[in-house]
């Protein structure tokens, strides 16, 4: 049952951001105003022109400024207020699963991208003590291909930050321990471990999942756990097609429950994407799908969108130039386990969306971008502000 007694307000803040197939979003306040900023990366600008929704051999635009040496960043921010846009480096084809993290202790947050594709580089963009300055890339890794995820957190519980990364060509869950001298380039082999070594995943959490005071991974479908010094994995749900991974309490029982949106399928699936939370019962952990019938939903998000105090899920489709009408879902938690969906806005899609408050109303509003064809950075501000009745 659909009900829309809310929608969200949409501004496009970019039309033509310097760089297409935008890979990333993350918000987080770089100007210490109390207002999060927004940093979009990407692999650089689409060079060919499109025709009828297919990409030929002529040069586009860009493709003409980049023949030139004209072609502008691939990593920026946008400040809030106002949503003037700043360079953050230049470095080509960065793909999907940025991160943010003090990788240098400084106080300051830095940002991590890997590169997407047939390239093998994992970067760490250092902060100065003005964002709007120049960023410095530092290299970690290149030995693995295309990273799908990374992640920052206390993956050991050795009481220090790690680097979390999902290489999908290379099938392998790594971390690294942050050197003493994190600007070396690259990173020392024998700070990074390996989670596993045969595994093509996407979609990762960081955290105490079953609340025995020690750290998990979930990537994908997949729990690891730390137990001497190996870990260990255990399936949450099989036959899902790649995923996008959040958790939360959602059932108010004390211990987080896993969601998962196919955010790929069906165009790079086996099915229409689903969106199912999992909760765990004794041995098992059980699902409950919510949708079936999705179009490459690879923007997941818990957060309390209604002011109720309970999480909700949000989940945005892409478009890919195939679906005419992506559509964003709000579904509102309404206790014990029963959630009601409802559709917050439609006709704009988006990837890789964020839930964070931008305006200060005390509810979050949804960040997000296109991926490709279409290059477009927007927000969509929470309607539940302004209404009466959640």
């Amino acid at each position: 049952m659909q009900s829309q007694t809310a929608t969200f307000r949409h501004e496009v803040i970019d039309a033509a951001p310097p760089t297409t197939r935008l890979g990333f979003c993350l918000a987080t306040d770089l100007t210490d105003n109390g207002r999060p900023d927004v940093v979009v990366g990407g692999a650089g600008p689409e060079t060919k022109l499109f025709i009828g929704g297919g990409r030929t051999r002529l040069p586009n635009l860009a493709g003409i400024r980049q023949a030139a040496g004209l072609a502008g960043s691939t990593l920026f921010w946008y400040e809030n207020p106002g949503w003037e846009r700043h360079a953050i480096a230049d470095v080509p084809h960065l793909d999907v699963g940025g991160a943010l993290g003090d990788i240098d202790g400084d106080g300051r947050v830095d940002v991590l991208a890997g590169q997407g594709i047939h390239y093998s580089d994992a970067y760490w963009f250092e902060q100065p003590a003005d964002p709007r300055d120049d960023w410095t890339p530092h290299l970690i890794t290149s030995d693995f291909e295309k990273y799908h995820d990374l992640a920052v957190g206390d993956v050991d519980d050795d009481g220090e930050p790690e680097v979390l990364g999902l290489s999908q060509r290379s099938e392998t869950v790594f971390y690294y321990d942050i050197p003493p001298d994190p600007t070396v380039e690259p990173w020392p082999a024998t700070a990074r471990h390996v989670v596993d070594d045969d595994i093509e995943v996407e979609g990762v959490w960081i955290g105490d999942i079953d609340d025995d005071g020690r750290t998990e991974i979930v990537a994908g479908t997949t729990i690891y756990r730390r137990r001497d010094d190996r870990w260990q994995a255990e399936p949450v749900a099989t036959g899902w097609d790649n995923v996008r991974v959040a958790v939360s309490d959602l059932d108010g029982d004390g211990e987080p429950e896993i969601v998962l949106a196919e955010g790929d399928s069906p165009t790079y699936g086996t099915h229409p994407g689903r969106l199912a939370w999992f909760d765990r019962q004794g041995e098992d952990w059980v699902g409950t799908v919510l949708h079936d019938d999705l179009f490459c939903p690879h923007s997941l998000q818990t957060a309390d969108f209604t002011g109720d105090g309970r999480p909700d899920i949000y989940v945005g489709e892409m478009s890919l130039g195939e679906n005419d009408d992506p559509k964003h879902y709000l579904f509102r938690n309404r206790g014990d386990g029963r959630f009601e969906e409802t559709l917050v806005a439609s006709g704009i899609e988006t990837h890789e969306a964020k839930a964070v408050d931008l305006t200060g109303s005390g509810l979050p509003d949804v960040v997000g971008k296109s991926y490709t064809p279409d290059h477009h950075v927007d927000v969509w501000y929470n309607g539940y502000a302004d209404s009466e009745s959640v």
